[in-house]
């Protein structure tokens, strides 16, 4: 007697091809670097002689993807998925690959991650969430989550691994390895595996680019867009800065190198779960308040934090909890993106959403370096942010959606 195998609904049935390959592609890509950031903190600041706060004003200098987010959002609008991320992915490695072997300064690091600011966008959700939100509807938010659990995956082993790299060849090393992990790895996925209809960007469930649709700013005077960019630059404020200090945060608490790097495995195992969770939680209930409950929970992270100096336990299920907000966060905007607006112009738009969003990540990469600086202590920061992600959570609850009948038949 034969078990009949439950049916493949008819989304994923086509579609999985493109989660796969989108999921490689953002998972080396340059939020691999972003992710792991504060594991090369340390071995900078020794190197270089510099204080957590230079080194993360430096990195602050990332805010030049508030330019590259809006522009290669628009040419993959315009171009095509598969060529704007090969392009970028081939610039962003060629960068990684020139620090390894020239930066000898500050100077010329924060010239590094600038560089890799205006063209690493391209490497990430602005662009290849695209093909998903094209070829998804009823389970858009699902897909998106699965998209993004490939940053989660290589981003919970690879803090391990990239403090081994480090140990064994320096931060130069572990530079090159993420190159050779983006040409070898990235670039093959996206190019097989991610269909790409040129100017309509997925020729699987895409839809005709209107014409000058690249061109298109009008959403600039749409309430809905400025709730959701000012949501996320509270949100940023809150998590960014938390993510690369939260290393030496931990390590600060005295559980030393080892559980730094542990915590960002752990940290990496909530950004799985909050990408899985998050866009499943999407799918199935009022997408503004699954957005709402996913915005406060890292805030009982930072209270944690606060109150568990040296209790091991306790400060890896904070980081857990916030890394499960950081995982939905793409759930989140790529979903209320793709609901509000029409997908021809999919890419502008959530282009212009991130990259206005960085001015979130840049003061919170300020604010807690710079934090610890002047206090000693990461305490005021991480109580500033639980203040923020509630003003957050409540601009979400705040945006108008339409309904889903009107959306797919749109």
């Amino acid at each position: 007697m034969k078990l009949a195998l439950p049916a493949v609904p008819g989304e994923f049935r086509d579609g999985w091809k493109i989660i796969v390959g989108c999921s490689l592609g953002i998972a080396s890509g340059v939020a691999l670097l972003f992710l792991s950031f504060s594991i090369f903190v340390i071995p900078l600041t020794r190197e270089l002689q510099v204080s957590r706060g230079d080194l993360s004003t430096v990195q602050a200098l990332i805010l030049t993807a508030a330019i590259g987010s809006p522009l290669v959002g628009r040419l993959a609008d315009i171009y095509g998925v598969k060529r704007v991320y090969v392009a970028c992915a081939l610039l962003v490695a060629v960068i990684h690959l020139a620090a390894a072997l020239f930066a000898t300064s500050l100077v010329h690091l924060g010239l590094t991650i600038a560089l890799i600011g205006l063209v690493g966008a391209g490497t990430g959700s602005v662009v290849l969430s695209r093909p998903i939100t094209a070829h998804f509807r009823e389970r858009r938010g699902t897909a998106l989550g699965l998209m993004a659990v490939g940053i989660s995956v290589l981003a919970i082993f690879a803090p391990p691994l990239i403090n081994l790299v480090i140990e064994q060849w320096g931060w130069r090393g572990a530079f090159a390895a993420m190159a050779m992990l983006m040409i070898f790895g990235g670039i093959p996925s996206v190019l097989l595996l991610v269909p790409d209809g040129g100017r309509a960007g997925s020729s699987l469930g895409a839809v005709t680019a209107a014409p000058h649709s690249g061109q298109d700013r009008s959403f600039l005077r749409e309430r809905d867009f400025w709730l959701l960019t000012l949501s996320l630059i509270t949100m940023s404020l809150a998590t960014a800065g938390a993510g690369s200090q939260l290393a030496p945060m931990v390590v600060d608490t005295g559980l030393g190198p080892a559980g730094g790097a542990l915590a960002l495995s752990f940290f990496s195992a909530g950004t799985f779960a909050g990408r899985l969770g998050g866009g499943w939680l999407l799918d199935r209930i009022e997408p503004r308040r699954a957005a709402f409950l996913l915005t406060l929970l890292p805030a009982i992270g930072f209270v944690v934090l606060l109150f568990a100096d040296g209790m091991a336990p306790a400060i890896m299920l904070a980081v857990m909890i916030i890394g499960i907000q950081q995982g939905a966060e793409i759930d989140i905007f790529a979903y209320l993106v793709a609901r509000r607006f029409e997908l021809a112009r999919y890419s502008a738009v959530y282009g212009a959403l991130v990259g206005l969003g960085w001015i979130g990540n840049v003061g919170g990469l300020l604010g807690m370096g710079k934090s610890h600086d002047y206090f000693g202590s990461y305490a005021p920061a991480q109580t500033a942010a639980i203040g923020a992600l509630a003003v957050s959570a409540v601009l979400l609850l705040m945006v108008r959606l339409p309904s889903r009948p009107r959306e797919i038949a749109a």
